[in-house]
């Protein structure tokens, strides 16, 4: 299991964060989402054999929201980026 922490911008409500929930819950391979105003950060847990980070990023964008930064947890290693 894999996490990543997201600040997305453009998250104005706590109605963004659901929206955002309701569509990463749907991926194959999400485990777990928690977010958090104001902020905007998510914390995702995933499956990396059934989806990648830049999937969950890119499902994301595709609502319309930006990701200002990215904190990616892999095996207890820390990569920022």
């Amino acid at each position: 299991m894999y996490q990543v922490t997201l600040y997305v911008l453009g998250i104005c409500c706590i109605n963004s964060i659901h929206s955002i929930e309701q569509e990463l819950k749907a991926l194959c391979g999400i485990i777990s989402f928690k977010g958090s105003m104001p902020k905007g950060k998510i914390v995702i847990k995933y499956k990396p054999s059934l989806i990648s980070s830049k999937e969950i990023i890119n499902s994301i964008e595709e609502r319309g929201f930006a990701i200002a930064k990215k904190i990616q947890h892999e095996q207890n290693n820390e990569i920022y980026n």
